[in-house]
């Protein structure tokens, strides 16, 4: 049997092992030890612990009566790696159970809602329990105590009903039998009646999360996310509670045996995660969020990277920043591992600037770091000769040690001799020194001798260095030498450029003789084109022509047609270049409107030899331009299908269009056609009647020209003016604070000094309305003035600034003369 220190010291042995690790902390849980807190405080710092494990592990731990300050730093660690609704309520009964002391209890119910209040599901637990250990403290103590006690139970109630989640009701009876203050009363029942609405509206939200949660389909996740965020962007859900979906969707796929995070999901999900990440301010709260992300074990390199900025941010000791550095490293991917080890060491060395003290130890640590870097089997030499090169700057220019560095420089160059960079390197660090004597100026003409006879990359370079150092410290027949080097090696550059010319030109007619083959083959080929593929591109009702592309181009017009069969197509016509190969896109006649809409439903995103075919009628029809009979929706999800709308607008419907972009995904507006006009008052009455689809509220008007509702689609800019004239964009998206900014665009004179006017471009026309609001707002003791931009005026604005600029333009030299033209 292993004694309790040798499983401890063989844990830390083989901490990066992870099943080692849990299997030997198994058996040190078997074996009942003294040091099994020891262990399981150490596994946590490096590996994500199983949650039902660790509730075995702490209950051992209790059986043992281990001290409360111990069992609650692992019920932390546990909480702090993964999203442990478990966990957290085994602490919470915990509590309550041990009768803790008030502040000491109330401080760590405050972190478990911290991490979980925002769950719509589970909170209630988590505040129940904190009000039944509050109430337990009314039992005891001096009545001034007890009046402490219950204006925490009320601010407890009064957070309660501020957050939208399950039960309650249940609360709201519990806190009108308790409170007796009428003014707190009518106070809570404003927020509780607000969040009951709330409530309603989330209800569709978590259950669409709970579907998500079960699904195997990566789209439908993406877009149940996707959706998320625009529900962010209209204030319905909180930014923590935002953070909890994410949180808690990780968690939980991690715990399914019969799911896998595949790059095409994980990826794009972790991305728009880190993004909303950066808006945390708090860089403790960044630093474990990012912690939980790495422990997924699958993460894109950035993810390290901002972790090691977090960690930089926080300014911890030495010991904290470096054990930092080894717990993420055990995740790092073999291929991120060299990039992530030296961006951790140039931070470390970062850091080493700004010290004022034991810069002695500071030194032999950075020292030690990349040497044992160097020395990783598994690196090429590439990279240990990038790696010594590195120290060798370190040594040099950092750390003022000429003889440590000239070893570095040896190392680099003896492991990748033919780069000349690395030489250059070698040089200019040494040539940075006072050349007093003969043997320093030998030095430094025996690493240009190397880098000219080792060199394969830039010999002239190497070459011409050589011969400036001879013209500067060399004698003639030195400096007649190295000219005559020079020499040499152009020649033999020239010969070699010659061969190269006469290969280039070789291989250039033997393309075209084979370019004229071809040709005669495909004229051959043109005569014997058949009918269906001299078809005319040209058709007369479009509403009955669909356009299809992302067509393989093997594909011949009969197994187009065959995609849609019992359509009723008429003709295809596959467009081709002028070599008789396909494009990709073609174009299908139908016997009538219902075919070519039927055809358009069965190829749109149908997948066909690995490509995903877009299909659309081939031109909006007249009716979509000014029509009485249709109906405009907008701001509808980008997940629309004609299914939902369907479903939604009634009895009478002729024809639904989503409009899509080009590569047929819905833009968030879509037409919807009635045979009579009673139909689409019935429509339009039954649309309003409730305006959601997924959770999003959609907008409905009779259907305007196409091209006025494009125009206001894709003219969302505003023009401000009266700004400050120091005035910074960070300052002016402050101004516009919740409104989705795409481009800001600040004029600025010569000086490159702001001229007190900017262009502001927003994603959404909604975000374009509450800026126009602004209009007349005080900033900075000015009052701005906000208008729309009007594209004919802005690009006279535009080009009125230009004109001035160059009036105004005093150039002082040639380099100020050129400025005028780059812009």
């Amino acid at each position: 049997m292993i004694e309790a220190s040798d499983i401890y010291n063989s844990i830390q042995t083989n901490i990066r092992e992870q099943q080692a690790t849990f299997d030997l902390l198994k058996q040190a849980a078997d074996n009942n030890d003294d040091k099994l807190s020891d262990c399981i405080l150490l596994a946590q710092e490096h590996h994500n612990l199983n949650e039902d494990f660790l509730i075995e592990l702490l209950s051992k731990l209790e059986e043992q009566f281990v001290d409360a300050s111990t069992l609650l730093k692992i019920f932390q660690k546990g909480l702090d790696n993964l999203y442990y609704i478990k966990l957290g309520k085994e602490l919470a009964a915990y509590i309550v159970k041990n009768k803790f002391q008030r502040k000491k209890g109330e401080l760590l119910f405050e972190k478990l809602l911290v991490q979980f209040c925002f769950d719509f599901e589970e909170a209630q637990y988590f505040f129940q329990s904190y009000l039944s250990f509050e109430n337990q403290l009314l039992e005891g103590g001096n009545e001034k105590e007890k009046i402490q006690v219950r204006n925490q139970i009320s601010q407890i109630f009064q957070r309660v009903f501020k957050i939208s989640m399950q039960g309650l009701d249940k609360f709201w009876l519990q806190y009108e039998q308790l409170e007796t203050n009428k003014q707190n009363l009518e106070k809570a029942q404003k927020n509780y009646q607000s969040t009951i609405q709330k409530i309603q509206q989330l209800d569709n939200l978590e259950q669409q999360y709970k579907k998500v949660c079960n699904s195997q389909d990566e789209q439908e996740i993406l877009n149940f996310f996707k959706q998320l965020e625009q529900v962010l962007d209209e204030k319905l859900i909180e930014f923590p509670k935002f953070i909890n979906f994410y949180e808690k969707y990780f968690y939980l796929r991690q715990k399914s045996e019969n799911f896998q995070f595949s790059d095409s999901l994980l990826i794009p999900l972790q991305e728009k995660y880190i993004e909303i990440l950066r808006l945390q301010q708090n860089p403790h709260v960044l630093q474990k969020q990012l912690k939980n992300l790495i422990r997924f074990q699958a993460q894109p390199f950035q993810i390290y990277i901002l972790y090691l900025r977090t960690l930089e941010q926080l300014n911890k000791d030495d010991e904290e920043f470096e054990q930092d550095f080894l717990f993420a490293q055990n995740y790092v991917q073999n291929e991120d591992l060299f990039k992530f080890s030296l961006e951790f060491i140039y931070r470390y060395t970062r850091q080493y600037l700004t010290l004022t003290e034991k810069l002695d130890e500071r030194q032999t640590t950075i020292r030690e770091l990349f040497n044992q870097l160097a020395e990783k089997k598994s690196y090429s030499d590439q990279q240990k000769a990038k790696i010594y090169n590195e120290l060798a700057k370190v040594e040099c220019y950092l750390f003022d040690n000429k003889l440590n560095s000239r070893a570095a420089f040896e190392k680099c160059v003896q492991l990748v001799w033919d780069n000349n960079s690395y030489w250059k390197d070698y040089y200019y660090s040494q040539i940075s020194l006072p050349i007093l004597n003969i043997q320093q100026r030998d030095r430094l003409r025996g690493i240009l001798k190397r880098a000219v006879e080792l060199c394969l990359e830039d010999k002239i370079t190497a070459s011409e260095d050589l011969l400036n150092f001879e013209t500067l410290f060399g004698n003639v027949e030195e400096v007649q030498k190295a000219e005559e080097k020079l020499q040499g090696v152009l020649e033999t550059i020239e010969d070699n450029d010659e061969l190269i010319q006469q290969e280039e030109e070789e291989q250039q007619e033997q393309q075209q003789e084979e370019r004229k083959g071809q040709k005669n083959n495909n004229r051959k080929q043109s005569k014997e084109l058949n009918e269906e593929d001299k078809a005319p591109k040209v058709f007369t009702d479009s509403s009955k022509t669909i356009f299809i592309k992302y067509l393989p181009k093997e594909l011949t017009a009969n197994e187009v047609i065959a995609l849609i069969p019992n359509c009723g197509a008429l003709e295809c016509r596959i467009v081709k270049d002028k070599n008789q190969v396909s494009k990709g896109f073609a174009y299908v006649d139908f016997t009538s409107d219902e075919d070519a809409q039927q055809a358009v439903n069965i190829l749109n995103n149908k997948m066909v030899g690995g490509e995903k075919l877009y299909a659309a009628i081939s031109k909006p029809p007249k009716l979509y331009q000014d029509d009485k009979l249709t109906l405009y929706l907008d701001n509808l999800p980008y997940s629309i299908t004609e299914q939902q709308l369907a479903a939604k607008a009634g009895e009478g419907v002729k024809q639904i269009r989503i409009v899509k972009d080009s590569k047929g995904k819905p833009r968030g507006y879509a037409y919807i056609e009635y045979n009579e006009e009673e139909d689409k008052q019935n429509g339009l009455e039954l649309l309003n009647q409730d305006p959601y689809i997924d959770g999003r509220k959609y907008f409905v008007k009779l259907s305007d020209s196409l091209e006025k509702i494009k125009q206001n689609h894709q003219n969302n800019s505003i023009i401000i003016k009266n700004l400050p004239f120091k005035v910074r964009e960070i300052e002016i998206r402050q101004i516009f604070d919740g409104m989705n900014i795409t481009q800001i665009e600040i004029p600025k004179n010569e000086q490159g000094k702001p001229k007190g006017f900017a262009f502001i471009e927003f994603e959404k026309q909604k975000h374009l309305k509450l800026a126009l609001d602004l209009n007349g707002i005080e900033f900075k003791g000015r009052r701005l003035e906000i208008q729309k931009k009007e594209k004919k005026m802005m690009r006279k604005k535009e080009e009125q600034i230009e004109i001035e600029e160059v009036q105004d333009f005093k150039p002082k030299s040639n380099s100020d003369f050129k400025s005028l033209f780059k812009k």
